[in-house]
């Protein structure tokens, strides 16, 4: 089933995902136990219906169940891609390349789906490279322009002595739990900041990534703006082959959405602006002044 959203994200919808944030991490091997029937049902309408698009970006999620399905779009040459095993069911993020920040659009869009998937109970893990998006694509049908980016397995955990040493083997080297501290991803222009900003910038800090680079910086601006950067340099929009992702700005993506929903639960309605100009900063978060701080 596929969803494309035009919605806003409502408090309620906020909090989940909030709540979700601290629960949220990565798992390669699956049980293979189909997703339970009301689960399944909930998860379906989130990707259908439930999710904020970013601005300005055509995107949509699709999900494929099976485990012959999402075994045939994870092995390559190397074998299982990313470990990842004996998954029920995939989450696939889809975005129109064609369109500016569409890497953004889908870190920011499915995020969402795999923090509700959370959530739901379900385990889940980003996956940006290693799958065969050609694979994927010819089971979805993409139209024009379409590409997907990233997918996410769903489904439960396998918890045995084999499956731990998988998750082990793949998250060496990777720093997993080591995170930048707040100072070094973030800069305050001469302003003590409000704390809903402070809530929103440690949900930014967990914000999962590629091998935990945490390739962004958080600017607080002494007018109230917040501006979201790339560490990285800004590379062209369109990926070097079908799929390919540009993990930093799908990363940033990710931030950007771990920020909204924070300070949407907080009662901060404020919105991701792109910047005109593709670079530096990416984006503008822009929260009207008259908004009440639930916070003070």
């Amino acid at each position: 089933m596929a969803g494309t959203m035009t919605g806003q994200m409502t408090r309620e919808t906020a909090i989940q995902l909030y709540e979700a944030i601290e629960h949220r991490h990565s798992v390669r091997s699956y049980t293979g136990e189909p997703l339970p029937k009301a689960e399944r049902e909930q998860l379906l309408q989130f990707l259908q219906n439930g999710w904020e698009p970013y601005p300005g970006v055509r995107t949509r999620v699709v999900l494929l169940e099976g485990t012959d399905v999402t075994s045939k779009i994870f092995k390559g040459f190397l074998g299982s891609y990313g470990a990842v095993q004996n998954a029920p069911a995939m989450i696939c993020m889809i975005a129109n390349v064609d369109d500016p920040y569409f890497y953004e659009a889908a870190g920011y869009m499915g995020e969402q789906c795999v923090l509700y998937a959370t959530r739901l109970g379900f385990d889940t893990c980003w996956i940006g490279g290693f799958f065969r998006p050609e694979t994927a694509a010819s089971m979805i049908g993409l139209e024009k322009g379409e590409r997907v980016l990233a997918v996410s397995p769903v489904g439960f955990a396998k918890k045995d002595g084999m499956s731990s040493l998988y998750e082990g083997l793949f998250k060496f080297g990777t720093k997993r739990g080591a995170r930048k501290p707040l100072g070094k991803i973030s800069y305050l222009e001469d302003v003590v900041p409000p704390r809903w900003f402070d809530r929103g910038l440690e949900a930014v800090q967990v914000a999962p990534s590629s091998y935990n680079k945490q390739p962004w910086h958080v600017f607080y601006h002494k007018d109230g703006r917040i501006s979201l950067s790339s560490v990285e340099e800004y590379k062209d929009k369109k990926p070097v082959y079908p799929g390919a992702p540009n993990s930093s700005r799908l990363c940033c993506g990710i931030a950007m959405l771990h920020l909204k929903a924070t300070t949407r639960a907080l009662g901060i309605e404020g919105r991701w602006i792109p910047e005109e100009e593709m670079g530096n900063p990416l984006a503008i978060y822009f929260v009207p002044e008259n908004v009440q701080n639930e916070l003070e």
